[in-house]
């Protein structure tokens, strides 16, 4: 049998100028769904990451219960889960983004509490006690002793989740949020270019997390060199 022969596909960026405003402001909207949720999960992660290690079992219990969760279920199923749940426990009416954002939040909150526990916990304990011994407070050794030294060792991790962060924000376009991903579907759906769509998109996240890489390295060497 002779072999099939495929037509040669010709690429056609033509489209690009009409459609650039509408994918300019799906990348505003990504920044802000990125913003938004790399703030709440990071604020929700350093309070977790303390009731992680909390003495208190009524404390660290049900932070464990939350972490195990949002770390070990499809961030899909969450995002999902959150739309539809909210409306009916709250009985409360909450945008397609405001969802979305809390679902990412809840997610990577969990992973950033596992880093700021993590961290904490790889300092020596003789810094505790020598803290201890000169009458310092336990919140008070966190901020000024503990954490100086932890947050050069959470950098890396902290980079690569908010990295992580933004290519997930993708997924929120199953609840009909107009990020970049959404916009690629629609475009690629009227223009049957769904290839240049994709390169086109790839390019834009590329363009959000070169920043984000290169800023991360460049603070952690720095942190680094001045130990």
């Amino acid at each position: 049998m002779p072999p099939v022969m495929l037509p040669a596909y010709t690429f056609d960026f033509s489209w690009v100028q009409g459609s650039l405003p509408i994918f300019l402001q799906a990348a505003f909207l990504t920044l802000q769904i990125l913003i938004w949720s790399a703030v709440l999960s990071v604020l929700i992660g350093l309070i977790t990451g303390q009731m992680l290690m909390s003495r208190h079992a009524w404390l660290r219990w049900p932070a464990r219960v939350y972490v195990d969760f949002f770390r070990l279920t499809p961030i899909l199923f969450q995002i999902v889960a959150i739309f539809f749940l909210i409306p009916i426990v709250f009985e409360v009416s909450v945008p397609a983004f405001t969802s979305g954002v809390i679902a990412l939040s809840l997610n990577f909150g969990a992973f950033f509490a596992e880093i700021f526990r993590a961290g904490v916990q790889s300092i020596d304990k003789g810094q505790w006690e020598a803290a201890e011994s000169m009458g310092m407070p336990h919140v008070k050794t966190l901020v000024r002793v503990i954490y100086p030294q932890a947050i050069k060792r959470m950098l890396p991790p902290i980079g690569n989740m908010l990295i992580s962060l933004t290519k997930d924000t993708s997924l929120i376009s199953v609840i009909g949020v107009a990020e970049l991903f959404n916009t690629a579907q629609n475009v690629g759906a009227g223009t049957f270019r769904q290839i240049e769509v994709l390169l086109l998109v790839s390019l834009f996240y590329l363009l959000i997390n070169l920043p984000l890489a290169i800023n991360a390295e460049r603070l952690n060497r720095r942190m680094n060199v001045a130990r």
